[in-house]
């Protein structure tokens, strides 16, 4: 998964344990995915209901590369044009948050997918 290499999610003890990358965007990206959920369910909110995310469908604006054999999560910019949502992506270092700030979701890449093409409907989960 990137971003969001080192991660570590255990339990110790009986307790969940969460451990995040260093750089801010990288940990951000995994709280989202992993910490979030886990706080919910000590919140009592129901499994199927706390790792549930919220996300649309969008067509990139433009080519996406990745590469096959790692999941990406992609900082997107969001626009509607004529009721279909628009991913322009957000590319940055995983290190700088102020490129998480202009973004509105992350765009999934697949495991098995060299890239998204433009105009290539994806996932989006919104943050």
């Amino acid at each position: 998964m990137r971003p969001g290499k080192p991660t570590l999610v255990a339990e110790i003890d009986g307790k969940p344990f969460l451990g995040l990358p260093g750089h801010p965007v990288s940990a951000i990206v995994i709280f989202h995915f992993f910490g979030k959920p886990i706080l919910r369910l000590l919140s009592g909110i129901p499994k199927d209901r706390a790792w549930r995310q919220l996300k649309i469908r969008a067509r990139a604006s433009r080519p996406i590369p990745s590469i096959a054999g790692r999941e990406d999560y992609v900082r997107v910019k969001l626009e509607e044009k004529d009721g279909i949502y628009w991913a322009r992506p957000v590319f940055g270092k995983s290190g700088v948050i102020s490129h998480l700030v202009d973004a509105d979701g992350l765009l999934k890449i697949g495991i098995d997918v060299e890239g998204i093409e433009e105009g290539e409907e994806a996932e989006v989960f919104l943050l």
